[in-house]
């Protein structure tokens, strides 16, 4: 009994010193799966984040975690965006069925009377769920520029990259434009990030005079549920790119034909009055969809700032993609050009889900966009 006692005893040491000694050096990353909706709901959010004892560490330091929304597949992803996204315009539609007969002035007066979120939906999913959303900082972003007598379009965040999604997929992303599905973690990089990565490969450095990458939609792929690889990126460290689990993916060009190309363009429609057009190919990704998109939103300045502001506004495409091979050429179909009272308005035009990806050549496609009876168009040229 002595005998084994002691070896208990022994045992008891080792293990206390073996906890001691993991305790400080040893960092782990930390996953908190409380914040979650139910357990049949094919999005959950977790906390992640990495806790060390070891003041000298330089992991840890700087970045320390974030919400992220993981999807079951991508499936469930294409899915639930979708669903987000007809909920919130049926949600409008139910606005405007009850207060759409007045005129533009009174419409938009009822509306901040009513103190009424248009994207409600968005913003259920967002509180219900617990996610920090990247809807929710473009937001907070678009009102400070708004809060302007003269409009920048350097300092307009939908002239920065990393709001280059629609609002429902800005709505399942976090603040650091991330997203897991499946086991695959997926990062929008933004220019900064871009950069970093592009002077490791060896195209790009910070150097006056040297040879500088042009920034272009780039993704951070991490498998595995690898997020001691994704904190040690969100840290700095950019050696993460030597892990076998861990690639950039972004757009490239075939032949003479390219995706993932966009033109932005603010368009005064009278004194006081704009709109900002988009025409956009988007790139094959996670969850893309491989239509065109068409896209208008509408502002009007009141007293010394904008406002988003509801009007008869629409969006079309017009002109020809190509597959792959950049052959196989098929003409756009324009749409009726319908014009609800919006304060914003997309639309993706043809889909042939044979075709790996939608094409275009330069100056072939064109947005069209309508606001009180007005067309605008603009050209998809680079």
């Amino acid at each position: 009994m002595k005998f084994n006692n002691k070896i208990s005893l022994l045992f008891a040491i080792i293990c206390c010193c073996t906890l001691i000694f993991t305790g400080c050096n040893k960092e782990t990353i930390d996953i908190d799966e409380d914040v979650q909706v139910e357990n049949n709901d094919p999005v959950r959010v977790i906390n992640y984040g990495r806790s060390t004892s070891s003041k000298s560490s330089t992991k840890g330091k700087g970045f320390t975690g974030a919400t992220i929304a993981i999807f079951s597949d991508e499936v469930s992803y294409k899915n639930y965006t979708k669903d987000l996204e007809v909920q919130v315009e049926t949600w409008d539609d139910a606005f405007l069925a009850q207060w759409g007969h007045l005129n533009d002035d009174d419409l938009n007066a009822k509306e901040e009377e009513l103190n009424f979120d248009n994207e409600k939906p968005l913003t259920d999913f967002e509180n219900q769920i617990g996610l920090q959303s990247l809807r929710q900082k473009y937001l907070q972003e678009e009102e400070t520029w708004l809060n302007n007598e003269v409009l920048d379009e350097a300092t307009d965040p939908d002239a920065n990259p990393i709001y280059n999604f629609d609002e429902n997929e800005l709505a399942v992303m976090n603040t650091l434009a991330e997203i897991q599905i499946g086991t695959t973690i997926v990062k929008k990089l933004t220019e900064e990030e871009f950069n970093l990565v592009n002077q490791k490969a060896g195209k790009s450095s910070k150097s006056k005079g040297s040879f500088t990458e042009p920034y272009k939609d780039t993704y951070l792929v991490i498998e595995d549920s690898d997020y001691d690889a994704l904190v040690d990126f969100n840290n700095g460290d950019i050696s993460v790119l030597d892990k076998g689990n861990v690639s950039t993916s972004g757009s490239t060009t075939v032949i003479s034909c390219k995706y993932g190309k966009s033109k932005r363009r603010s368009i005064s429609t009278a004194p006081g009055k704009k709109i900002k057009a988009l025409i956009k190919v988007p790139q094959p990704r996670w969850g893309a969809n491989g239509k065109v998109k068409s896209k208008i939103k509408s502002y009007k300045k009141k007293g010394r700032r904008w406002k988003k502001w509801r009007t008869y506004i629409a969006a079309g495409a017009s002109g020809r993609v190509y597959n792959s091979n950049c052959s196989n050429e098929s003409f756009l179909i324009n749409d009726d050009l319908q014009t609800p009272k919006r304060k914003k308005k997309r639309v993706y035009k043809w889909d042939n889900p044979t075709w790996g990806s939608h094409i275009v050549k330069n100056g072939e496609m064109k947005g069209l966009y309508k606001q009180n009876g007005v067309i605008k168009e603009l050209p998809l040229t680079w």
